[in-house]
């Protein structure tokens, strides 16, 4: 580990155009796969893909190589899930997704991340993350507005997120 490791913790909000009950299952390892061009999950437990505490997927995203996701809370009932990730040699995160029902029938989804450094380029990554998370999340709400919309995704070119910072998140 470097001798100056990193850490952060970076949240956003984002409202979306639809109420909790067809939002909080885009958080989920498969539903992501709706609305982010990209996100392939290859699910090690359990075999159906069933979102629930204790399961485990990876990811592939070069140059950091794959990450290993465990999801650590899944509620639906209170609306939350949490996982934890780690791209060995690179950083370790913490995210959790919040969802709320509002009033007029949409949703607002807070998103939260708390990374570490496990190296020196993973805290370059966290240097760059913290520069440009706050796009990066909104370029989420702009993603699953317009999934919610039109009923699927839009090509990874017009999502505006580099596939190289969507690694890092």
């Amino acid at each position: 580990m470097p001798a100056n490791t990193q850490h952060i913790i970076v949240s956003q909000t984002i409202h979306l155009a639809a109420p909790s009950r067809q939002v909080f299952p885009l958080f989920e390892p498969l539903g992501e796969k709706a609305w982010a061009a990209g996100w392939e999950p290859h699910i090690l437990y359990p075999a159906d893909g069933t979102a629930e505490a204790g399961a485990i997927f990876t990811t592939s995203h070069p140059p950091e190589g794959e990450s290993i996701w465990a999801m650590t809370a899944h509620d639906p009932a209170a609306l939350h899930l949490a996982y934890l990730r780690v791209t060995p040699g690179v950083q370790v995160a913490f995210i959790e997704v919040r969802c709320e029902d509002l009033h007029d029938g949409t949703t607002r989804a807070t998103v939260s991340y708390t990374f570490t450094g496990l190296s020196a380029a993973g805290n370059e990554k966290l240097t760059q993350l913290a520069t440009h998370h706050q796009q990066d999340i909104a370029t989420w709400e702009q993603a699953i507005n317009f999934y919610l919309a039109h009923g699927h995704a839009l090509p990874q070119h017009h999502q505006g997120l580099d596939p190289e910072r969507r690694a890092v998140l």
